[in-house]
């Protein structure tokens, strides 16, 4: 690591040469700044690179930095915890029980999670979140399909199949052919994103673009989506949490999803 540094600002960058760069390109995300160069660009045709888009790294430096400080962080996986869920946060309470496989289940606006004791708190913590994630996955993928089902109904499509993942580069994305598919990450923000995000996909079926008509396919069967959309485009950040770290594990940093990217 190195830094970049403009009067009193320092920002650590990691530098990776490349033999198919052609330029500097530089990438910041809430985590970190990412410099890739050409492998025969000298450190300072490197250096003055970045002086000259000192302005558009220092503005978002900060606009980064403010979300990252919007975002939810749990440091452990244990009770009192708060788990967002469905745009809310959802306490959580873990206890031990003569299980084989953790057990996850959710009322009352929180989530218990019994689980075979484990010997230290960072595999207690592992298994916790790990059984978290594959019940959010799952509770995903139910909400997806009840909310395809309804407005391919409503469209005249057909979904031929529904595939909840990590995306990396959209919230959703629909084939031609009806195969639809979800980030998972969609579980953390409001429902009714959510169904935006599939009646959006499943317009597609009628209306290959963007243009005023697919608009106006999905405002037919989804209704006023302009908050929604707003919301999904301003929000990215709060779909998720970071996962920092305790003095127990400090090398155990993680995060649900990969942070909020600007790219130059």
């Amino acid at each position: 690591m190195t830094e970049f540094v403009i009067g009193n600002l320092r920002v650590p960058y990691a530098l990776r040469r490349s033999e198919r760069a052609s330029r500097v390109h530089i990438e910041m995300t809430m985590d970190a700044m990412r410099v890739t160069a050409p492998a025969n660009v000298s450190s300072n045709d490197i250096d003055a690179a970045l002086y000259r888009k000192r302005r558009w790294i220092v503005e978002n430096h900060y606009e980064l930095a403010e979300k990252y400080a919007q975002t939810h962080k749990i440091a452990r996986f244990r009770t009192g915890a708060k788990v967002p869920f469905w745009g809310r946060l959802a306490a959580l309470r873990t206890e031990a029980a003569d299980v084989n496989t953790p057990e996850v289940t959710y009322q009352n606006n929180g989530f218990t999670v019994r689980h075979q004791a484990q010997p230290t708190a960072q595999e207690h913590d592992d298994v916790v979140e790990g059984a978290l994630k594959s019940w959010l996955r799952e509770r995903l993928r139910i909400e997806a399909r009840q909310a395809s089902n309804r407005y391919a109904r409503a469209l005249g499509v057909e979904v031929t199949a529904l595939r909840v993942s990590e995306l990396s580069t959209c919230w959703g994305s629909c084939g031609a052919r009806g195969s639809v598919s979800v980030d998972w990450h969609l579980i953390f923000g409001p429902k009714r994103v959510v169904h935006y995000v599939i009646a959006h996909e499943l317009a597609h079926l009628v209306e290959r673009n963007h243009s005023p008509q697919f608009w106006r396919v999905i405002k037919s069967v989804f209704g006023d989506y302009e908050r929604e959309h707003a919301w999904l485009t301003k929000n990215e950040h709060l779909l998720g949490y970071k996962r920092v770290p305790t003095r127990a594990s400090e090398n155990a940093h993680s995060a649900s999803r990969v942070t909020p990217a600007t790219r130059a």
